[in-house]
């Protein structure tokens, strides 16, 4: 089968999850051709499965289209009206707002997919009940899993300080300067930051926040993006995760940190809104607030039961999901795609 892999729009995770079925597909002797733009570590692993990187759409044939990451253009939906769709998207239908003018699009290439699969534990958002309606036999909603063994990465050690570490790329929506800006109220805690993701956003982050950057390098550590294994490698030398986005789908390395044992700190998001529960599996805090978000970590830095507590109960959260059972899941339904 010879499958185009549609990119565009696609984050960290996204392409972590696109490569890894990629590697499991062409084992399989599929095909695969990406379509998008990809950081130089990205294109490396995509070449290297073996795949062809597209920067835009041919004239070749395929025989399914698989569009991984709510992004593009609309010739997908031309592409999708003449090839087996699957959607995989990590968007919740609530996302689908933000898209406004490609609103249409996408409702065009929903119509015409044989299947859509959403990365969230809701299968259905109430604003989007009725527009699902006439989809609900093509829907399917699966959380990516964590690998069996992921526990493993992560030896606690006793350490001078402690390591803070989150994982998305620099943009506005991920709001990294509240987690900086809660960092620099707890100036009294040997504490480092370790933010993972594609740093290009970087230079529109407020000007009082580069300077913190600029002047504690060692305490504020902007990785840039990395694989899904040097993710987890990086996750596995932290103590503890946290995510401030306004706006999120269902990150893999919130799996991947639970899994490992990391206690959690989450923004009050919609994503997070049924799995992760406040005191229980993790803590949540108001986005854009960085006293809030302060508070909480001084909280769980000088409380080692809560945090312990949190630990566990994250890594038993974590539990509920399997990647070998979502990657043989999406494997079957791609594979299902016949023309």
């Amino acid at each position: 089968m010879r499958i185009l892999v549609s990119l565009l729009g696609a984050q960290g995770d996204a392409v972590a999850r696109a490569t890894a079925l990629g590697k499991l597909l062409t084992a399989r002797g599929h095909s695969l051709t990406f379509l998008g733009d990809f950081p130089e570590n990205a294109l490396q692993e995509i070449t290297a499965l073996p795949a062809q990187a597209l920067k835009q759409v041919t004239d070749q044939q395929f025989d399914a289209l698989l569009v991984a990451a709510l992004g593009g253009p609309d010739r997908l939906a031309a592409i999708a009206r003449r090839l087996p769709t699957l959607v995989w998207v990590q968007e919740s239908f609530l996302d689908l707002m933000a898209l406004k003018g490609d609103f249409v699009h996408w409702v065009t290439l929903f119509r015409l997919a044989r299947r859509i699969v959403f990365m969230t534990e809701r299968q259905k958002d109430k604003t989007f009940a009725s527009f699902t309606a006439g989809l609900d036999d093509k829907i399917v909603a699966m959380a990516s899993g964590a690998p069996a063994d992921i526990a493993k990465l992560r030896v606690p050690t006793e350490k001078e300080h402690l390591g803070v570490v989150m994982h998305a790329p620099v943009l506005p929506n991920k709001r990294q300067q509240d987690l900086i800006a809660a960092g620099e109220r707890l100036r009294d805690y040997n504490l480092s930051f370790t933010f993972i993701g594609e740093k290009q956003g970087l230079a529109g982050m407020p000007e009082g926040m580069r300077k913190i950057i600029e002047r504690h390098p060692d305490r504020y550590n902007f990785v840039g993006y990395q694989t899904a294994s040097q993710t987890r490698a990086l996750l596995a030398k932290n103590e503890l995760y946290v995510h401030t986005s306004s706006d999120e789908a269902w990150p893999q390395s919130v799996i991947d940190a639970a899994a490992m044992g990391l206690p959690l700190m989450l923004s009050e998001i919609e994503a997070f809104s049924k799995l992760w529960v406040h005191g229980v599996n993790c803590l949540k805090f108001p986005i854009n607030n960085p006293d809030f978000l302060a508070s909480s970590l001084r909280m769980v830095l000088q409380d080692d039961v809560l945090r312990n507590n949190l630990s566990v109960q994250a890594a038993n959260t974590a539990k509920r999901f399997s990647e070998q059972r979502f990657y043989g899941a999406m494997l079957q339904m791609v594979e299902g795609l016949k023309p």
